[in-house]
């Protein structure tokens, strides 16, 4: 009996939210999709669509600005290009709404974060990257990045938009790790942030990660979720990806067709591919960001012990790890020879979720920080 962990995978999108889609950084505007028209209702759609076709619930990086119908946003200059004079270039109420609607039902596959009010910062009028960090990883004004996080959930509001976001996706990924109480985690944190997938190598890290590719600070884990392997504003993407990270790091242009009511066929391109290759490579398919993290962990810190006919799996792990950042389950896949029976010991076996899931066994949290897994002819 041969028993392995495998990596998990779970699709993140990054820059949804826009209703303009064109670059606007030459003008001094954001950084958007680069989509060659405006966004619409079919594309709310197909982000829902994505993560029901792959039973997940996919973390979306939301930028609200355009959403702003009452020029809220002037009492925040920071945050956009027109500062004082703002006023959202988008302002149909009734598709906003029917997009907000869209969201809400979709709550089940999408997982609505923060990425930003604007993307970028706006300093005098003049823009730079990003909104809440520069270029170096150095945080922008405490009270300026507790303004910009207060009106992105005001926007929300505004919106009824009741999902209470747990993840932070930076913008164009300048972030910070190490300050401490001084900290963007730690602000996060008040706005009820808990998750942060990012590029290490391009924040400014100050201190060490506790794990490889995993670390917390105030209470808010912090996961490395590898460079995007497609171009940001790559519209209608073929579907690319090496399966060599637990995050597959997409832009909304990615998924997105020029026409869209052909943005099915990229989503369904995109959906079959993945199916495919997490099969091809013994990856499994993850829940949400906390499943991720979770069997993240599971894969690359969990250690195993042979003895004889039982194969013992400690996850000391689980305890340094900050209260309720994990999810309840674990993915283990066996050789098991015909005709030896299986027991395990510490845990149960859950039943599959779907059909994503199978191939693999399911277990729950162990009890007492480690699972034995004991085969016989019976037992």
């Amino acid at each position: 009996m041969t028993l392995s962990i495998p990596m998990p995978l779970l699709v993140s999108i990054d820059d949804a939210g826009w209703w303009m889609g064109q670059d606007g950084s030459a003008v001094n505007q954001p950084f958007r999709t680069g989509m060659p028209r405006a966004h619409c209702l079919e594309d709310y759609t197909a982000l829902v669509a994505l993560g029901r076709s792959l039973d997940m619930k996919i973390p979306a990086g939301f930028v609200l600005c355009e959403w702003d119908q009452t020029q809220l946003l002037r009492e925040v200059p920071s945050a956009t290009w027109m500062a004082e004079q703002w006023k959202s270039p988008f302002t149909d109420l009734e598709t906003k709404e029917k997009a907000a609607q869209i969201i809400q039902s979709g709550s089940d596959h999408l997982e609505l974060a923060v990425h930003g009010v604007g993307h970028e910062f706006w300093d005098q009028g003049r823009m730079s990257r990003s909104e809440f960090h520069d270029t170096k990883g150095k945080i922008r004004s405490r009270d300026l990045v507790k303004k910009h996080l207060e009106y992105f959930f005001r926007l929300m509001d505004s919106f009824g938009l009741a999902q209470a976001p747990r993840i932070f996706i930076p913008p164009a990924l300048h972030h910070g790790f190490g300050n401490g109480a001084k900290g963007f985690q730690a602000i996060a944190r008040s706005f009820g942030i808990q998750y942060i997938p990012l590029v290490f190598s391009r924040a400014d890290c100050s201190i060490a990660l506790q794990f490889i590719g995993l670390g917390w600070e105030e209470g808010v884990l912090l996961m490395e979720r590898g460079r995007s392997q497609t171009k940001w504003n790559q519209v209608a993407a073929p579907p690319k990806f090496t399966f060599n990270s637990p995050i597959l790091a997409l832009h909304w242009a990615n998924i997105l067709h020029p026409n869209p009511d052909k943005n099915m066929d990229v989503i369904h391109a995109w959906s079959d591919f993945l199916k495919k290759g997490v099969k091809e490579n013994q990856v499994v398919l993850s829940r949400d960001i906390s499943a991720c993290l979770t069997q993240y962990l599971n894969a690359t810190q969990s250690r195993i012990h042979v003895k004889g006919n039982k194969i013992v799996v400690f996850l000391d792990w689980i305890d340094k790890l900050p209260a309720k950042a994990l999810a309840d389950t674990l993915f283990f896949s066996l050789d098991l020879p015909k005709g030896l029976a299986l027991r395990l010991s510490g845990t149960e076996i859950k039943r599959p979720r779907n059909q994503n899931e199978s191939g693999f066994i399911k277990t729950g949290m162990p009890k007492a920080g480690k699972i034995v897994f004991e085969y016989s002819q019976s037992f």
